[in-house]
């Protein structure tokens, strides 16, 4: 029996179902039980709410601290889920010691945190799932009326048990199934004003319900509760009623529905301002919900390539908005009114949509490179090999690297873009995420698998996807670990076709191998992970074989087919081989007049531009 095991990856629905519930669940519990809460804490229920108004507005500001931290906690997926998990825990620690300091000190840092689970909403369950969950909130509310603090308690337990499984997955979703982002200025202005109505819609629209219940009909505590939660519960099953066609649909289709579900959301606004009593306020309230979770869930479609961070926090934005909004118009006008004229922002965010629905859809937009490196400088041994490098690479790109010191620049810029040197200076981003700021298997699950030690290519560090250290087969199964057991199978078996040598080692520990054999075993698992960019070093003498192999060459070029970004250092006939792209590392420097008038230069794979080091342009174009 094989020590190594291989957990089964949670699918794209289940982890946008387990954050959605606990997003629900944690906000329900927070803001149906504001009001008793108050009373528990010895404070004002206005005051409470100015709490949530103010983690509100910390989670909008760190958005970019939280993208960090979900980078430095696995990356996405899993640090999402990791950061929404310590949300849900500051949750139970606010409902289980009801004071004011230690539930400020709680649930505002709470707050920034929470917001990455916004980041989840990779499937449509997301929006089902976080209804249900704001409804399963006011249920708890009602059943406890008296003990808001327990109600918000058992919210945030039931919050840290479904997002536990996901946080805590051994192995996860691939992080980069999804496409890069890339639109016209029209439609990205666009995207940003829709899901900023949305939140407008439901951020006025939530104040509303509650302020009519309050002093319109004068509904406290559970009794509110409870026409919250049905219409949440209403607007759940409104979301898993609606299906879209199993064919997908089109950015244009998605853009043209969202435009509608925005117009009615403006007309459930209307229907809330003119609501006769409690029963149709919970039904118009309802019908608000619905609209806006499904509205959202064909933005997700409509605009698939962009950041879903950076969406919601567009949509917090218009809840923010919207809150506002409505507050100081009830200064100078009539609830009901104020609420009319609140009605006009999800029309404005119509209108755009179906302007927008005429723009190209992403998938004809220019797709932002896989890879981008601006202004990188390395430095080695005192010495500086790489400076000012700026290079980009699109999906299916092979560069092969070159300089006249035996590969020495080569290696150092491949270990620098593999994160195993800090370099000295700029920024290294796979798929819009910063590589120096990940750890090593967060890389991995970000899709850069690196073979850049031919003398050790199976150690811990370069290869963070071996796991074990007892057999060759093993360390082949740990490599494609994020695959599932049934397709590790299978890759395996390709790899052992690909590297017959393997064969009579299986059983060995990859420690006893010869260093070419070590390095054979370290480039099977690097092609194992079927990597996003893929970083391979065959400068060293136990590489030499390897680098004029053909069958390797035609390995590789099958790979960059299927969309992969290769960089190769390597020299000989092995350049001829791969064909692709030269970028020319050699230092060359520039004339005192053009040291102070020219400017760097960028590297384009897609587009054929030249590689920048030290400040000056190869103009190299021919393959090697």
């Amino acid at each position: 029996m094989n020590r190594l095991s291989l957990t089964h990856r949670p699918s794209a629905a289940a982890h946008a179902a387990a954050a959605g519930a606990a997003t629900g669940l944690v906000t329900g519990g927070l803001v149906l039980g504001a009001q008793q809460l108050g009373g528990i804490l010895g404070m004002p229920g206005a005051a409470v709410r100015y709490v949530l108004l103010t983690g509100a507005l910390l989670a909008l500001a760190g958005l970019p601290l939280t993208r960090r931290l979900v980078a430095r906690c696995g990356g996405h997926p899993r640090g999402a889920a990791r950061c929404a998990l310590a949300a849900c825990l500051l949750a139970v620690l606010a409902g289980a010691v009801p004071h004011v300091a230690v539930f400020c000190g709680a649930v505002l840092p709470a707050a920034p945190l929470g917001a990455a689970a916004f980041g989840l909403r990779t499937h449509g369950a997301w929006y089902p799932a976080a209804l249900t969950g704001f409804a399963a909130s006011g249920a708890a509310v009602w059943l406890l009326p008296d003990r808001p603090e327990s109600a918000l308690l058992l919210c945030a337990a039931a919050g840290v048990l479904v997002l536990a499984p996901v946080a805590l997955s051994g192995a996860v979703q691939d992080p980069v199934a999804e496409p890069a982002p890339g639109f016209p200025g029209t439609a990205s202005h666009a995207a940003r004003l829709a899901h900023a109505a949305v939140g407008f819609a439901a951020g006025a629209g939530a104040l509303a319900t509650q302020d009519f219940l309050t002093f319109r009909f004068e509904l406290l505590g559970a009794q509110q509760a409870t026409y919250v939660a049905a219409a949440a519960a209403g607007a759940a099953l409104l979301c898993l009623l609606f299906r879209l066609p199993a064919d997908g649909v089109s950015a244009a289709d998605a853009r043209r529905g969202a435009a509608t579900l925005l117009a009615g959301a403006g007309a459930a606004l209307l229907a809330l301002a003119t609501a006769a009593g409690p029963g149709r306020l919970a039904v118009s309230f309802g019908a608000l919900l619905g609209c806006a979770a499904l509205a959202g869930r064909l933005l997700d479609r409509a605009f698939t390539g962009r950041r879903l961070d950076a969406d919601a926090g567009w949509v917090l934005l218009g809840a923010l908005a919207g809150i506002g909004a409505l507050s100081g118009l009830r200064g100078a006008l009539d609830a009901g009114d104020a609420l009319v004229l609140c009605a006009l922002p999800p029309l404005v965010g119509t209108v755009l949509l179906t302007r927008a629905a005429r723009e190209p859809a992403p998938e004809a937009a220019v797709a932002e490179p896989l890879l981008r490196v601006h202004d990188l400088t390395v430095r080695r041994g005192g010495h500086t090999e790489i400076r000012r490098l700026r290079m980009v690479a699109a999906p299916g790109d092979v560069l092969v690297l070159r300089d006249e010191r035996s590969g020495r620049r080569a290696v150092a810029l491949l270990r620098a873009l593999a994160g195993l040197d800090r370099p000295a200076a700029g920024r290294v981003r796979l798929h819009g995420q910063d590589v120096r700021r990940m750890n090593p298997r967060s890389r991995w699950l970000l899709g850069l698998s690196a073979a850049v030690d031919p003398v050790n290519a199976t150690g811990v560090g370069v290869l963070p996807q071996i796991a074990s250290d007892r057999t060759v087969r093993e360390a082949l199964r740990a490599a494609a670990e994020r695959h599932g057991p049934a397709r590790a199978v299978e890759l395996e078996q390709s790899a052992l076709a690909a590297f017959p040598a393997l064969h009579e080692r299986l059983d060995d520990p990859p420690a006893e191998l010869e260093p070419a054999e070590r390095c054979v075993l370290g480039l099977a698992q690097t092609l194992l992970a079927r990597p996003r960019l893929l970083l391979l070093d065959l400068t060293a003498p136990t590489a030499a074989a390897l680098a004029d192999d053909p069958q390797l060459a035609s390995l590789v070029r099958r790979i960059a087919g299927q969309g992969t970004v290769v960089l190769v250092a390597t020299s000989g006939s092995a350049a001829r081989l791969l064909g692709g792209r030269s970028i020319d590392l050699t230092e060359r420097r520039p004339s005192r007049a053009g040291r102070s008038r020219r400017r760097p230069a960028s590297t384009d794979a897609q587009r054929s531009g030249p590689a920048v080091v030290d400040g000056t342009a190869s103009h190299e174009r021919k393959p090697v």
